[in-house]
């Protein structure tokens, strides 16, 4: 899988748990790449159905979801402590460990939703209609929509606890599946209650009701593959997972921050209309990152299995080629949306909308400095160090918080975006030593073999996609031209000067269907 695999045949036996990575990551990039096709629509919708003021409010209720808003913080890193111990149980197979550690995850996720259900439809009813400056007319609405909303953390939170579950027993391609079917459910149903004219309450309502099927699937997924249903309720493993939990519990905030703070900081200083750009920027944003995600998720529970296995060789491979891969795999979709934002916005959600290409702009920065530290941090959190990614998080976070609430009140809404990317420059050199010293790699191997491979091709596409850009070409048409010719222009100098033969081979004969099956004895 590596440059050095590639030189030397692992043999047969180390195939199939690289073969069950690159399918884990392939599922999640399939997911996350649906993701983004379930935005792209949705966005536009809701923003027709509900209008400005309307659709930034929810955008700021939003961030307070139990998926990836605050309210993902009531699992007290649990989800990631639970995949941990599911994964080294796995590498030995011990059915027993492993329903014992499911079934307190579920019961811990269960008593964590009802608490803070309560909590978010008493105290945030009172407090976030003042908080967002909402509209006089859209307080009631609001009223019932945060309701709403603490109702769905059960059900977000349990099918966290079930999707965490399945990554453990190395079936992220079955997580990812149940996720996006959940997401595409509450994308239509959303969209439905937005076009009907039901105005806040009705999208909340419909979202509520599609996350309670969500998680049944969900949990149904979880019950057909696990090794031992006799699930149990462990005092001691439930102890353990809180224990590792609140470290990821105290580094899952500030990844939080950053993902809202700079629709709440806008929207605390500009009001909720503004939103509506930032929204639009970040999604475009999150495309990029969700590409980086897909490409580098598979990396937590498989860093786990070999941690267990003390199999430190496989560590370093997987960190090496893994941020390789990564890199080639997430940046043409930063560079390409970077240059083509202003036809893209345009064409997406119209005219009236065109400054929020600038805004995208500079967020896709944030994702092109973050990227080749991803797979570092995600290995440390695997390999139980993220408190390493803890020390790291919380200058950049800081930083971030206090650039980014001086610049909104200097240079406006974009002053959000340069906070971040102020903050990220304290992030991602503390990140990649520590995983460099984790695996035993130094500086200059990391950069010739991870990030090198990636430039030629990056600059092949900046010069196609910009070349087009600058002929006089209908926004569809440049963006159709630009994005395909220089996509092939990518591919062809990444085919020529990314990957070596042997490599290439390599590759081929981890995918082989002669290959072993996936290697877990348990789960399925």
């Amino acid at each position: 899988m590596t440059d050095a695999g590639a030189r030397e045949d692992p043999g047969p036996g180390a195939r199939p748990f690289r073969r069950r990575v690159l399918v884990n990551t392939a599922s999640t990039g399939a997911a996350n790449a649906w993701a983004m096709v379930v935005t792209l629509v949705t966005l536009p919708v809701l923003l027709d159905g509900l209008g400005a003021d309307a659709f930034g409010t929810w955008v700021l209720l939003s961030t307070f979801s139990a998926v990836n808003g605050w309210l993902s913080l009531a699992d007290l890193g649990v989800a990631t402590a639970t995949t941990r111990a599911v994964a080294e149980s796995a590498s030995h197979g011990d059915r027993r460990a492993i329903a014992a550690r499911v079934g307190s995850s579920l019961a811990l996720f269960l008593l964590l939703g009802v608490v803070c259900a309560a909590l978010m439809a008493t105290v945030g009813r009172a407090l976030l209609p003042a908080l967002f400056d909402t509209p006089a007319d859209l307080v009631p609405d609001l009223e019932v929509a945060i309701v709403a909303f603490a109702l769905q953390i059960v059900p977000d939170l349990l099918t966290g606890a079930a999707t965490s579950a399945l990554e453990g027993l190395q079936r992220v391609d079955l997580s990812r599946a149940a996720d996006a079917l959940r997401r595409t459910a509450v994308a239509i149903a959303i969209c439905v209650a937005a076009l009907a004219g039901t105005g806040l309450r009705g999208v909340a309502v419909a979202s509520l009701a599609v996350s309670t099927l969500g998680a049944l699937v969900a949990l149904a997924v979880l019950w057909a593959h696990l090794p031992d249903r006799r699930l149990r309720v462990v005092r001691g493993e439930a102890r353990a997972l809180l224990s590792y939990g609140k470290t990821v519990a105290v580094l899952r905030p500030f990844g939080v921050i950053q993902r809202t703070m700079d629709r709440l900081i806008v929207g605390a200083v500009l009001g909720p209309a503004p939103v509506a750009f930032v929204e639009i920027a970040t999604q475009i944003q999150n495309g990029a990152d969700a590409v980086l995600s897909a490409s580098s998720y598979a990396v937590i529970p498989s860093a786990s299995w070999l941690r267990a296995r003390e199999d430190r060789h496989t560590l370093r491979e997987l960190l090496l080629t893994g941020t390789k891969y990564s890199l080639l795999v997430t940046l043409p979709f930063v560079t390409a949306p970077a240059i083509l934002a202003g036809p893209l916005v345009r064409l997406w959600v119209g005219p009236a909308y065109a400054a929020a290409a600038g805004l995208a702009v500079v967020g896709l920065v944030y994702v092109a400095m973050t990227a080749p530290v991803q797979v570092g941090s995600n290995l440390l959190v695997g390999t139980g160090r993220a408190g390493a990614v803890l020390r790291a998080v919380v200058g950049a976070v800081l930083v971030n918080l206090a650039a980014s609430v001086v610049l909104v009140h200097l240079v406006g809404t974009v002053g959000a975006f340069l906070g971040t990317i102020i903050g990220t420059c304290f992030l991602v050199l503390p990140l990649r030593r520590a995983a460099l010293h984790e695996v035993g790699a130094d500086r200059r191997e990391f950069f010739q073999e991870s990030v090198v491979p990636s430039i030629a091709p990056n600059l092949a596409l900046a010069a196609v996609a910009g070349a087009v850009v600058l002929a006089p070409l209908p926004d569809l048409g440049t963006l159709v031209l630009g994005g395909g010719l220089g996509l092939v222009a990518y591919a062809a100098v990444a085919w020529r000067w990314s990957f070596r033969r042997a490599e290439l081979a390599g590759l081929r004969a981890t995918m082989a269907r002669s290959a072993a099956p996936a290697p877990t004895a348990v789960g399925g």
